[in-house]
């Protein structure tokens, strides 16, 4: 297996290092949806449909590019109760995958300049860090920056989404590697824009390592910390 040096890593969340809990229930953004919904219904008298399509309305804008802190603001709520309250949605919703843990510390510990891309904006992406006890709110002593929708106004599905972060360094993209769980978002579009090599992970998988030329799948991360220098 090719061993691989590179200068800047870029991390990927969802379905990465956390995870929907198979419950049955709904899932972990409708919960979120549903708590903010209620709060904004309860707090301007309304139905719980009318909170709702308040919300949607404000998430939906195209010129806003919305963060918790947005939300709780623009709609006047209880910024005590809402944080409250996600903290324990996030308890109960979110399932945390042991081997990016441990991968992510264990770059750490090389001295690696680890960042995270993400779909989530920039508190969502520290509320799944904070559960997975690699952030606070505060921030996080592993990654030097998130990249979140906030900050990069597009998603990852987007290539002038990671042109716009590659252009934050003075790094060429070929010494870059992204970690994540999506071919296309994760894969395909940042190759596009550049990046030198990717790593995706599909536990599902049979075969432990799949190197092809421009990428690697894997089944677990453990594999990575011998893999990456």
């Amino acid at each position: 297996m090719t061993r691989i040096n590179p200068i800047i890593i870029f991390c990927d969340i969802d379905a990465t290092v956390t995870d929907d809990l198979d419950d049955g229930n709904v899932d972990f953004r409708e919960t979120v949806f549903a708590m903010f919904a209620e709060k904004i219904a309860h707090s301007r008298h309304l139905s719980e449909f009318e909170g709702r399509a308040l919300l949607e309305d404000y998430t939906s804008n195209t010129n806003v590019w919305w963060d918790y802190p947005d939300i709780i603001v623009n709609f006047s709520l209880d910024s005590v109760s809402v944080w409250q309250e996600l903290k324990m949605i996030h308890k109960k919703k979110l399932h945390v995958y042991k081997d990016a843990v441990s991968l992510i510390k264990h770059l750490a510990e090389l001295g690696k300049d680890i960042y995270i891309v993400s779909n989530n904006p920039v508190t969502g992406c520290l509320m799944k860090l904070e559960h997975a006890g690699l952030a606070t709110l505060n921030g996080s002593r592993f990654f030097k920056r998130i990249f979140g929708t906030n900050i990069t106004h597009g998603m990852k599905s987007q290539l002038l989404t990671w042109e716009r972060i590659i252009a934050n360094f003075n790094v060429a993209p070929e010494q870059m590697l992204t970690i994540g769980d999506h071919f296309k978002e994760d894969f395909e579009i940042p190759q596009k824009a550049g990046i030198g090599y990717s790593f995706i992970i599909d536990r599902k998988s049979e075969v432990s390592v799949n190197q092809q030329s421009t990428h690697t799948v894997i089944n677990n991360f453990d594999h990575l910390q011998s893999i990456i220098l």
